[in-house]
């Protein structure tokens, strides 16, 4: 039997885990996909494509030659494509791969359990269900003990009695990911025990020698408040898994409702109600009753973002208050469902941008983020954005980064808005102090407003020059198109540094090829001369594995080269699999026979 596996990255394999569950090793991911006969594909983060060598969105989206420029147009000078297919798409379109597959399961922390004739497990479900043979009774984890870490030890007792502070305090930290425990104490009622929520070691009592060391218990039941007990009380402790329903069930006002929603929230977000919850946010009379909500609304939104949309006009009437309960939670909940359903975000966008240049650096940073998500899907809906976004780039503050790159998306729909804030992008990308992305993606925006005017980027050119030998491709890149666009109308200006654009039209990496070469080709239709001397690298390029790069070559070749070059144009004219490049090198041939060019070849420098 053969089945599909389609893996998320984040929050389900654990190079990334989440944080409160169990995540699919990165070598199981690997093994099913090198060592049995079961298809694999990375659905989510294109990260896990690399690190499990499986194929993923672009490798899917390359089984269908005619189709591609539907799913994915061209490719962009940073070396991304112009749109690619949601998540569901990606998955019918493997199923349409595999039509005769056994099955075909998918394994993401968001849920998809919508999508018909896929399976859907989140990691912590997906793991169990592979070690009981659900999938394939050969694989090696089938029937294996749990107990067994891969450092080489075992996990700790699932139970300590009458322990002293100490030997407690390590017991807890090394069960950490276990959440509720079943508590035995003087306070219990004889041959009974009390279900916890989460316990936690009193620092303070550990730290002075006078007090006595002490718990601090949260108990499963709503109806109990929080209690501190001393360390000796302790009969014994063991980790338990209660029903959810015990969160809840005996909750006898809508107040202790929500105190259970909010430790069921901490305990398994993924259970929380969240129509029921935001019910509560919408009708709560008090503030203290509006923070249990939204923190169960905050929790819930890690794991099930796509159900929280119910949930946004609700917290944006929070956040809308003079005094919100909490705004950074507020802001979070927005942010995790932008990042998902950026389209349901977008409507809170006016409420939102206010918190850009408040005096809260968290709040700032996360209202950042859920700015970047929407312009992430339509950069038109944060174009009124533009002036706080540049606000908070000019300042340096938190969310700088998705303020840049918020600014990058503006970009694309709407220079006008950006135009008045070319400063502000040109002093970010000075700033080397800034992380590279950061700094490309300002370029980015640049690169796009002298794509629109070549003069906005005449006195920019010394500065980008110097990204030229940048580790980060994509900023190496984007000075590359850059510098590319400027020579449309001032090749004067670049020529300059014709020798390390040539040396980098013959780079491994294909965008800096493309890019590089490009900048040459119009630095020689605006002055031939410049790039003579560059000749013996455009004609190897003229076998470049990239067409972009051909072109290109023909290009240089046609404004700068001499006759003893037309034999191999006349090769690419009517030998080239590519009809871009064959129109290229006629094209080239015309411009030599208009210059009769009879220029002998010279060395590169």
């Amino acid at each position: 039997m053969t089945y599909v596996f389609a893996f998320d990255r984040d929050w389900t394999v654990d190079v990334n885990p989440h944080p409160r569950h169990e995540a699919v090793p990165l070598e199981w991911v690997r093994y099913l996909a090198h060592d049995t006969e079961h298809a694999v594909y990375a659905i989510g983060n294109q990260d896990l494509a690399d690190e499990a060598a499986i194929p993923g969105g672009v490798d899917v989206v390359g089984r269908y030659d005619d189709d591609w420029d539907d799913w994915l147009g061209d490719k962009q000078p940073d070396g991304r494509y112009e749109r690619f297919p949601k998540r569901r798409e990606r998955l019918a379109l493997i199923e349409d791969i595999h039509p005769d597959a056994e099955g075909y399961v998918v394994v993401d922390d968001l849920d998809l359990g919508d999508v018909d004739g896929w399976q859907h497990y989140h990691a912590w479900e997906f793991v169990p269900a592979l070690e009981r043979g659900e999938f394939d009774r050969d694989l090696p984890w089938v029937d294996a003990p749990r107990d067994v870490r891969t450092d080489g030890g075992t996990d700790a007792p699932a139970r300590i009695a009458s322990p002293d502070a100490e030997v407690l305090a390590q017991w807890l930290d090394a069960r950490e990911d276990d959440a509720q425990f079943e508590l035995a104490s003087p306070e219990c009622e004889s041959g009974t025990t009390q279900l916890l929520h989460d316990v936690s070691i009193r620092d303070r009592s550990m730290n002075r020698p006078a007090a006595a060391p002490a718990i601090e218990c949260v108990p499963v039941a709503p109806t109990m408040e929080a209690f501190t007990l001393r360390v000796d009380d302790v009969r014994s402790l063991t980790v338990a898994d209660p029903p959810r329903e015990l969160y809840t069930a005996s909750a006898r006002t809508k107040r202790e409702k929500l105190r259970g929603l909010r430790r069921l929230a901490t305990a398994s977000p993924e259970a929380v109600p969240v129509e029921e919850v935001t019910v509560h946010l919408d009708t709560a009379n008090t503030r203290a009753a509006r923070r249990d909500a939204l923190v169960a609304l905050r929790e819930a939104a890690g794991v099930q973002p796509v159900a929280c949309e119910v949930a946004v006009p609700a917290v944006r009437s929070e956040l809308a208050l003079d005094d919100p309960v909490s705004a950074r939670d507020e802001l979070l909940i927005l942010d995790r469902v932008a990042e998902v359903a950026p389209e349901s975000v977008a409507p809170c966008l006016e409420t939102v941008v206010e918190y850009l240049d408040g005096e809260d650096d968290a709040a700032r940073g996360r209202a950042a983020s859920v700015v970047s998500h929407v312009a992430e899907a339509d950069g038109r809906d944060i174009v009124d954005a533009v002036p706080a976004l540049v606000g908070l780039v000019g300042a340096r503050g938190r969310g700088l980064a998705h303020a840049v790159y918020a600014l990058t998306a503006v970009s694309k729909v709407d220079l006008d808005a950006l135009a008045p804030h070319r400063e502000t992008l040109a002093g970010a990308l000075a700033d080397d102090a800034l992380e590279p992305g950061v700094r490309a993606n300002a370029l980015s925006a640049l690169g796009r407003l002298v794509g629109d005017d070549p003069s906005r980027g005449v006195d920019l050119v010394d500065d980008v020059a110097g990204l030229l030998d940048a580790d980060h491709d994509m900023l190496r890149n984007n000075a590359l198109g850059f510098l590319g666009d400027v020579a449309k109308h001032h090749g004067d200006v670049v020529e300059p540094y014709v020798d390390e654009l040539a040396r980098l039209a013959s780079a491994d990496d294909d965008v800096t090829r493309v890019n590089a070469s490009g900048a040459i080709a119009r630095v020689a239709e605006d002055d031939p001369d410049a790039a003579v001397g560059k000749v013996p690298v455009f004609i190897d390029r003229l076998t470049d594995e990239n067409p972009l790069v051909r072109q290109n070559a023909c290009e240089v070749l046609g404004h700068a080269g001499a006759s003893f070059v037309t034999p191999l144009l006349e090769t690419r004219a009517r030998e080239d699999e590519n009809p871009e490049v064959r129109s290229r090198a006629a094209r080239a041939l015309d411009q030599l026979d208009a210059n009769d060019a009879e220029l002998e070849p010279e060395s590169s420098t």
